[in-house]
């Protein structure tokens, strides 16, 4: 196996994705693939990237097709053909050549942007099967993740790897690049009768400072005036709330943890808001989501405010805590990656926080454990396994401590209410 080969087939293992030579109608793979994929089995799809690499060799061609699924393909200059009856490819003669031409195409994918249901995985079998087949998801992989493996394989190859370029190329980009001087003058005059509607910059620090602050009611009274007061970032409506929903988690989480709240805690809370605001399907769901996003990072400032008014080392200590409180977690962990000794870090933390560093971990995995018995069906023990206890029995008494009742009585307490 030559060189390239080598890296393509670890690319094509790494990625979890087909990398597959194509020559004069014959496919040379590099490991072993099982399944369907349809630039073997479909004519249509694979000249149609064959013939996008003819009108820019040096570029790999990358499609996206209505199933949000990713195909590439790369062209190799070569002078080798798949020789079927020795097993191998060899190169070309020179009459060879003469005769059929020598080119030769690496063809990447299937892979798909999300999974589909049961529903969209017929659909794309539909489209590119001429028979009944096995329908096996394609492998899903993120878009970036994808153009990343076709530039590797692209400069394994020699060829151009441009992120940019490719994608601008293939007619991804939804023709932004295009033309963008003229339209961004074009919006500007279509903007000055709307400029007065823009709220300023000092009125948003205003809005980021109460979060800051914890201040809630504050926060949320000025929101609601900055919102008569919005410039235009869509023609559509609720696209224009999802992306000021967008905007007012991004920069309230930075404010936030500014105030002095986890980052590591931000960051999950605005994951939490940005995914449930997919399920809002219009204004007023969108609007009542933005601001219990920003009611609830003010609240969790305000707690970290009134709960740990301490030092540096001590809120460092608890962010550690809270990033690693499901592994087995040693006060000299902590010390060695805060640079300091064990021995003062135990003492500021008890003297400040009025509780052992272990009763604190103890008690913060509790908390975490009543949360996912109110929230989640997961067994018990896997949920005293997944907050870090090393066996039910310890978690069992250690809940028991802290709550006033076991595991199990705790979730039949609460569980059914918290679904209401």
């Amino acid at each position: 196996m030559r060189n390239f080969e080598f890296f393509l087939d670890k690319l094509s293992e790494l990625g979890r994705v087909e990398i597959t030579c194509y020559s004069h109608g014959q496919y040379w793979d590099l490991r072993t693939h099982t399944g369907f994929n349809p630039l073997r089995e479909n004519a249509d799809l694979r000249e149609r990237l064959i013939d996008m690499t003819t009108k820019r060799p040096q570029l790999p061609a990358l499609i996206r097709d209505a199933h949000d699924v990713l195909f590439s393909a790369i062209l190799w200059d070569d002078d080798s053909v798949y020789d079927s009856e020795a097993g191998f490819h060899r190169v070309l003669t020179e009459e060879e050549q003469k005769d059929t031409g020598s080119p030769a195409w690496f063809l990447i994918g299937p892979a798909a942007l999300h999974s589909m249901d049961a529903l969209g995985l017929h659909q794309y079998y539909r489209t590119y099967a001429n028979s009944s087949v096995t329908e096996k998801h394609p492998p899903v992989l993120s878009f970036a993740r994808f153009l990343s493996m076709i530039q590797i394989a692209a400069m394994v190859l020699g060829k151009r790897t441009d992120e940019e370029e490719i994608i601008r190329e293939n007619h991804l980009d939804a023709g932004i690049s295009a033309g963008l001087p003229a339209d961004q003058v074009q919006f500007s005059l279509e903007q000055e009768e709307e400029e007065s509607a823009h709220h300023t910059y000092s009125e948003e620090q205003a809005l980021l400072n109460y979060v800051r602050e914890g201040n809630a009611e504050e926060a949320l009274h000025l929101n609601m005036r900055l919102d008569q007061q919005l410039g235009r970032m869509s023609q559509n409506q609720i696209m224009q709330w999802r992306k000021l929903m967008t905007v007012a988690v991004a920069l309230a989480s930075r404010a936030a943890i500014d105030g002095g709240a986890s980052p590591g805690e931000a960051y999950k809370l605005s994951d939490y808001y940005l995914q449930k605001s997919d399920a809002c399907m219009d204004v007023p769901a969108l609007i009542a989501c933005r601001n219990q996003a920003i009611r609830d990072f003010c609240e969790r400032v305000a707690a970290q405010r009134e709960h740990r008014k301490c030092s540096s080392y001590v809120q460092q200590c608890c962010e550690y805590i809270y990033q690693h409180y499901r592994e087995k977690i040693l006060l000299e962990d902590i010390a060695a990656d805060l640079h300091i000794s064990p021995t003062y870090l135990s003492r500021i933390f008890s003297r400040e926080m009025k509780v052992r560093l272990q009763e604190y971990i103890a008690r913060f995995r509790v908390e975490r454990a009543a949360n996912l018995l109110k929230y989640s069906n997961e067994s018990i023990a896997g949920i005293g396994d997944y907050v870090g206890f090393p066996s039910q029995s310890y978690f069992g008494n250690t809940f028991k401590k802290y709550m006033g009742m076991s595991p199990g009585q705790y979730r039949e307490k609460y569980q059914n209410s918290s679904f209401c």
